[in-house]
């Protein structure tokens, strides 16, 4: 799990968690024109699936679980077991992957070309910045790097 956090009462997660789903919720009834939703409700989750219907925007998947943790994916890119600390900011997400302020960066060894990491980067309208980063090869040091930047469109153009 990313960053250790102590677990909230579960009280207190219930009410934060139903926040952030009933905040989702708005979103998406706002872009259900421009994007296929689906939206499922389990036993110990929530899950929300947006697949924009303009070619170049960005796919976002999120799914909150009753354990206190939450999974993204984002573009082609899915972070596991995010803390409740995620639920907060998880609308404004939302809101700024659809405005086309997501990208996902490739990062790269300039000598050999091999993929050394992948990063995905939200710039939320309060101008704060949403990382997240997955490397692929662990254990040397990356030394020169290139970077290919992808930038989403927005989902109503």
């Amino acid at each position: 799990m990313e960053g250790a956090q102590a677990m909230l009462p579960d009280d207190a997660y219930r009410a934060k968690r139903d926040r952030t789903i009933a905040a989702l919720q708005r979103w998406h009834r706002a872009i259900n024109d421009c994007a296929e939703i689906e939206e499922e409700t389990g036993a110990s989750f929530w899950r929300l699936t947006v697949r924009p219907h303009v070619a170049g925007a960005c796919p976002i998947e999120i799914i909150i679980h009753q354990r206190q943790t939450c999974d993204l994916a984002i573009g082609p890119e899915t972070y596991e077991h995010r803390t409740s600390n995620e639920l907060d900011r998880l609308p404004a997400m939302a809101e700024a992957i659809t405005a086309g302020r997501v990208l996902t960066r490739t990062k790269a060894s300039t000598m050999t070309g091999l993929v050394l990491a992948i990063e995905t980067e939200i710039r939320l309208a309060d101008g704060q910045v949403w990382k997240a980063e997955r490397w692929l090869v662990m254990g040397t040091k990356p030394g020169a790097m290139t970077r290919d930047d992808q930038w989403y469109l927005p989902y109503r153009r």
